[in-house]
């Protein structure tokens, strides 16, 4: 026993010097001297590109109107679409023509429905949202504070989640605008009583501005497999395709229309045989806002309705062959407005109206028999081949200067979306054979952190006349058409589009008045494996986006160098001013610049 206690001993006071000499190295190895955490700003070097015309066939997005300033000029598009019938070899009312016009003598159901059309309107629905993050039940857009579900959004003295609970209006501090704010009003009756309030942010420009919509039957067949290789390959439709306006013809609607951000309200008919109930006020529908645009009743009829059994509504290949689509354009602006709709959800609704036998619940007894008019809706939907017609003005001399000049010579640069500009960005190589790249290897740097900054010219967005930034720009491998490492390590993502890649990021920063300030890309990961493996330097491409989630690229028209633009690229229109990577030497350290953070080691 006297032994283990004394092996137990030794063996304690023999670890208790080895943890001793183990602290006396380790304190005196990592002295604070030893790493030293540092910034260094590495000149990145820059070409322009103007992106030309787009495959515009298969976007997740289209556009039509105008959007315009003094920097990059006026942009106009024109929607081109292709119609599907809801149903193949439809019957209009209840019996085919076919019976209609032979008669049963043995069904007194069936006679002559006699359809006509009562309305015909072309229905497209915005792009909208309601997110809420906070749950208070006012949406992130009008909410005072998003993120606080006691926030009070009209400043009557309740919070806006006790406001949903009551059954009050969070954004009216006058529920019922009887002069009685609601945190005093005992007697509230919410005429918006299960309203929704959309934020509609798929129009760009001035939402109040007048112009007319011409709505036209399309006399061009567009087909999805190429004639000219035998249609064993996809058609591929540009975004320069003019000539497709050469085939405009019968307008179905042509006049100046009205934006109503609201939403949709439809209330039911009056039900004469309740005396003690107005169905007429009562909500039988609500939809979300969108644009409503009649169409030519007559047309429809004799186009669509007469044609009951024809066989150009056999089947879809017929159809498209004897209605060939629609021809979209907007104009007559009084300012400039750009309208990105949802047509995947849209259609041309044809309302009708048709005799039907009613026997009145008496099938024994034919004397209180009658023929009442009904009502259906057909629809033929905006599906198929759709594409996108751009049209924008030449560049000014300034931007095409930037386009020709060499990187010493760029004191701003331009990003657009659409037929606009990129930027191919060289990393560690200025084309003159320095060797950069080796200059960094050779001081032995722990790279921390890496980010590609590029502050924007304030000045001259300022001075611009319009310009609406976009609120975030993408960074790809030209060669290989993806996004670098560091998009795929940054694993962040949210409800909003703004919440996704945030680490990543590229997302603009704003001032208190919430003008834009510099954009910011991180790229370590891209940044460490070049240094590890300079093989990896490769050429990457700047570009606005629409949605950083979406990598998916499209096809440029013949071009020497650039074959493949991103999608999100081409569906955003707006664009930027930077400052280029040799400014005046004012703004020199807002330069477009790589930051590297690092820690070095000193012997």
């Amino acid at each position: 026993m006297r032994i283990k206690f004394i092996s137990i001993i030794l063996c304690s006071l023999i670890f208790m010097s080895c943890n001793k000499e183990y602290n006396n190295i380790g304190t005196d190895f990592l002295r604070s001297d030893t790493f030293e955490t540092n910034v260094e700003y590495v000149d990145v070097f820059i070409n322009q590109k103007k992106i030309p015309a787009f495959k515009s066939i298969g976007l997740p997005v289209y556009q039509l109107g105008k959007i315009g300033d003094d920097i990059f000029g006026n942009r106009e598009a024109t929607f081109v679409s292709q119609l599907t019938l809801d149903e193949l070899n439809p019957i209009f009312g209840i019996t085919s023509q076919a019976k209609e016009l032979e008669g049963d003598d043995s069904n007194i159901l069936i006679i002559p429905e006699n359809e006509i059309v009562v309305d015909a309107y072309l229905d497209i629905p915005f792009f909208n949202n309601t997110f809420d993050s906070d749950g208070d039940g006012v949406i992130d857009a009008y909410d005072v504070d998003p993120f606080d579900i006691y926030s009070d959004s009209d400043g009557d003295g309740l919070s806006d989640v006790l406001e949903r609970s009551n059954g009050t209006d969070p954004l009216d501090p006058d529920t019922d605008d009887d002069g009685i704010l609601d945190n005093v009003d005992t007697d509230t009756v919410n005429p918006r009583q299960g309203a929704t309030v959309y934020d509609i942010d798929s129009l760009i420009g001035n939402k109040d501005a007048n112009f007319k919509i011409k709505v036209q039957e399309l006399d061009y067949f567009l087909s999805t497999y190429d004639p000219s290789n035998n249609f064993e390959t996809f058609l591929k439709y540009y975004s320069d395709d003019n000539e497709i306006e050469n085939f405009r013809g019968k307008i179905l609607f042509d006049d100046e229309i009205e934006i109503d951000t609201d939403e949709v309200v439809i209330y039911k008919e009056d039900d004469p045989d309740t005396d003690d109930v107005d169905e007429s006020e009562q909500v039988k529908e609500r939809l979300t806002p969108r644009l409503r645009i009649p169409i030519d009743k007559d047309y429809m009829q004799s186009k669509i309705i007469d044609q009951e059994g024809n066989i150009d509504l056999a089947n879809q290949d017929n159809f498209s062959l004897y209605f060939k689509g629609l021809f979209l354009s907007a104009y007559d602006f009084s300012d400039p407005l750009l309208l990105m709709l949802n047509y995947s959800d849209a259609s041309i609704n044809i309302v009708y109206e048709y005799d039907k036998y009613n026997r009145n619940d008496t099938t024994d007894d034919t004397s209180d028999d009658t023929i009442d008019r009904e009502e259906k809706t057909f629809k033929l939907n905006l599906t198929g081949n759709q594409i996108n017609i751009i049209k924008q003005d030449p560049y000014s001399i300034e931007i095409s200067n930037a386009l020709t000049s060499a990187n010493q010579d760029l004191k701003r640069v331009y990003l657009k979306g659409g037929e606009g500009i990129m930027m191919e960005i060289n990393l560690f190589d200025d084309g003159t054979g320095s060797d950069i790249l080796g200059e960094i290897k050779s001081k032995g740097w722990l790279i921390n952190e890496a980010n590609l900054t590029m502050y924007i010219d304030k000045d001259a967005v300022d001075i611009s006349g319009g310009i609406i930034e976009p609120s975030r720009i993408y960074l790809y491998d030209i060669e290989s058409k993806a996004p670098v490492i560091d998009y795929f390590v940054d694993q962040s993502q949210g409800q909003k589009p703004k919440d996704q890649k945030t680490v990543h990021s590229g997302l603009i920063e704003i001032d208190e008045d919430r003008n834009g300030i510099k954009y910011k890309i991180r790229i370590s990961e891209h940044v460490k494996n070049i240094i590890r493996n300079d093989s990896l330097n490769k050429k990457l491409g700047l570009v606005v986006t629409s949605d950083i989630t979406n990598a998916v690229n499209t096809e440029l028209k013949s071009t020497d160098e650039l074959e493949y633009i991103p999608i999100s690229t081409v569906i955003n229109p707006l664009g930027t001013i930077l400052y280029g990577p040799n400014p005046e030497p004012i703004n020199y350290d807002k330069r477009f610049r790589l930051e590297l953070f690092y820690t070095e080691i000193n012997n």
